[in-house]
């Protein structure tokens, strides 16, 4: 019995590195995101060696991840909606998963070569998003790469969402300049909107003051639907509570009310709908103040509809 019970775990032994061996030569060798040689050689010197020293240190992580892409196409496909992210699978990793992540983003992906489009989508954005939750400097040259070579506005979404919740100076000096770039660019508007929506998480006073100004400038519907909703995000309340930095809270708050406020009176139906529920997330106590400023003057039918903003906001339910 012994005999056999030894023999039968050397076979499963075998079986699996077989397995292993067969699944490492059907694998991609190429990140999930990126391509390594888009990023400079410093940058990629850099990285190689700050991953080669976490593999050192967290090796479990690396397989976990090397484990969940290897499963991406029946993750997808088993999925309710394919091309889903599968930020579930990696976000509880955690952060120590950072660096096994930005390899299989940029180095390699450990995914099946024969990945079908939507599994392929579904492991990158995945990996960006829980790259981003991390909210780690250190990811920014990868996140900022994509942002700049995403071809498809998802990629684009939540590279710039990454970025935003980072929030350094540097990684909004690179939100808000792709932004400006993506709106005279060929691309048109909706690279820009895929970046203005990224923005939502971006709790800084420079956000609101970026987002703010961009809805001065008179733009679409749709654009100006989504700057609302984005500013909502910079200036939600309740997140901001969750900080230990306070110190452009007010600002921050301030900002976006006062431009929220006014696109209510200047914009249609679906930007002021989506102004007044930025308003009530934001809930600033200078509401109230600037809407009595933009009632003076206004027609009737403005005047009827601040006074509709009023009470929605005297009875804001998320109090």
């Amino acid at each position: 019995m012994k005999t056999m019970n030894i023999a039968r775990k050397s076979f499963v032994g075998v079986a699996l590195s077989l397995a292993l061996l067969g699944m490492s030569t059907e694998a991609s060798a190429a990140g999930a995101g990126l391509d390594a040689s888009a990023l400079p050689a410093a940058t990629q010197s850099e990285l190689r060696s700050e991953i080669e020293k976490a593999r050192t240190t967290v090796p479990e992580l690396f397989k976990a991840v090397a484990s969940v892409a290897a499963q991406a196409k029946e993750l997808d496909a088993n999925a309710r909606t394919q091309g889903v992210p599968l930020t579930m699978h990696f976000k509880p990793l955690g952060n120590r998963a950072l660096y096994p992540m930005l390899e299989a983003l940029v180095f390699d992906s450990h995914a099946p070569a024969d990945l079908p489009p939507s599994a392929a989508a579904a492991l990158r954005l995945g990996l960006i998003e829980a790259v981003g939750t991390i909210r780690d400097p250190r990811a920014i040259p990868v996140l900022a790469k994509l942002l700049e070579v995403g071809r498809d506005d998802k990629t684009v979404r939540v590279s710039a969402q990454g970025l935003a919740r980072i929030g350094t100076d540097e990684s909004l000096g690179i939100l808000t300049a792709a932004a400006l770039k993506a709106k005279t660019s060929d691309a048109g508007n909706e690279r820009e909107r895929a970046i203005l929506s990224g923005m939502h998480d971006a709790r800084r006073e420079s956000a609101a003051r970026f987002l703010a100004k961009r809805l001065q400038q008179n733009p679409d519907n749709e654009t100006a639907r989504v700057v609302a909703k984005s500013l909502g995000g910079v200036g939600n309340s309740w997140a901001w509570k969750t900080l230990s930095d306070q110190r452009e809270a007010s600002a921050t708050r301030g900002i976006a009310a006062s431009a929220l406020v006014d696109a209510y009176v200047r914009f249609g139906a679906d930007v002021r709908e989506q102004a007044a529920k930025a308003l009530l997330v934001i809930d600033d106590p200078s509401t109230p103040s600037l809407i009595a400023v933009a009632r003076k003057g206004a027609s009737t039918d403005i005047a009827a509809a601040l006074d509709e903003l009023e009470r929605r906001f005297a009875a804001n339910p998320i109090r």
